[in-house]
């Protein structure tokens, strides 16, 4: 990626320049709106998730932020989404007196999913774009392929049956038990209201971040022109190939705003801003809430300890 970033700077001087630019003249007052943004959009992602936790759950919204922010930053560095792992650990290990399992807390955070995609189809189907870009017809697989599939997974379907024992049945049940009552805010209106809500309003911060930026280079795009780029950059990040997606960011943001009329060198230093803006916020979340943390079990530690004290005291 370096070795591209390289031979396109000496390729494409003039371009690189421009870039660089655009970068300079963006002012600090709207990189410091664009952070606010980015750390609202932060918090209500907090919100959202701790509206889809299942009832009953004693789960603090500082323990759901920190589980939150913090796998959100080790998806920075760590790939196949371990973050998203971390924060159902975190979860598990955060809960109080009613401790929430490891599939309740898989079964919330795939609720969180849920609702982040649909909010961003919500968003979309608002601003006039559902109709705006039509999917292509699906390559079809011949009658012979499709019998051949199913034939062999009916057969490991069939096999897997056959090998499994039934205390490992006596488990999966458990753990269906368990995953459902996780997912169970699918099944509560006010708590999927209420994620929904938190959502819509994360993926607004997020795009009035980007029309900030937008501005400040002179660029006033429509909120359906921003939506329909924050489109492009969520598919294309969705399998990450790269440390925080560097490059592949950047590159679809880029595009996504380009065809929205922002000439290529504007476009490249908006979404680099975007995305170095959207790593500091995550890292900002992540460092406040970690000192946070460490600040209350040391002052639970130390509570502990004078009350210890004071117990053995009093017979004296």
């Amino acid at each position: 990626m370096l070795a591209g970033v390289v031979v396109a700077l000496a390729t494409h001087q003039d371009q690189a320049r421009a870039v660089w630019r655009n970068l300079t003249g963006i002012p600090a007052s709207s990189l410091m709106i664009a952070l606010l943004f980015v750390l609202c959009q932060l918090c209500l992602q907090t919100f959202r998730l701790q509206a889809v936790i299942p009832r009953g759950i004693a789960l603090t919204l500082g323990d759901t932020a920190y589980a939150f922010t913090v796998g959100e930053w080790v998806n920075i560095f760590a790939p196949a989404r371990a973050g998203d792992a971390l924060k159902v650990i975190l979860l598990n290990r955060a809960a109080g007196a009613q401790p929430i399992s490891l599939p309740k807390a898989t079964g919330a955070l795939l609720v969180d999913k849920i609702v982040d995609v649909g909010s961003l189809v919500l968003v979309w189907g608002a601003t006039g774009f559902i109709g705006a870009i039509r999917a292509s017809a699906p390559a079809r697989m011949s009658a012979m392929g499709i019998l051949v599939g199913a034939g062999v997974l009916s057969a490991l379907v069939c096999l897997g049956v056959y090998l499994a024992r039934p205390r490992w049945f006596e488990r999966l049940i458990l753990l269906r038990r368990e995953l459902g009552k996780g997912l169970s805010a699918l099944k509560d209106p006010v708590k999927l209201l209420a994620g929904f809500s938190f959502s819509v309003s994360a993926w607004v911060a997020e795009v009035l971040a980007v029309r900030v930026l937008c501005v400040a280079l002179g660029f006033p795009l429509s909120l359906p022109q921003i939506v329909l780029a924050l489109v492009a950059l969520n598919l294309a990040i969705s399998v990450p190939v790269s440390v925080a997606n560097l490059g592949v960011y950047e590159g679809a943001l880029a595009l996504g705003l380009h065809q929205s009329g922002v000439p290529l060198p504007s476009a490249v230093a908006i979404a680099t801003l975007h995305h170095a803006i959207e790593l500091l916020g995550t890292n900002l979340g992540a460092a406040s809430l970690s000192v946070w943390l460490a600040t209350r079990r040391h002052r639970a530690r130390v509570s502990h300890g004078g009350s210890a004290v004071t117990e053995n005291d009093e017979p004296c």
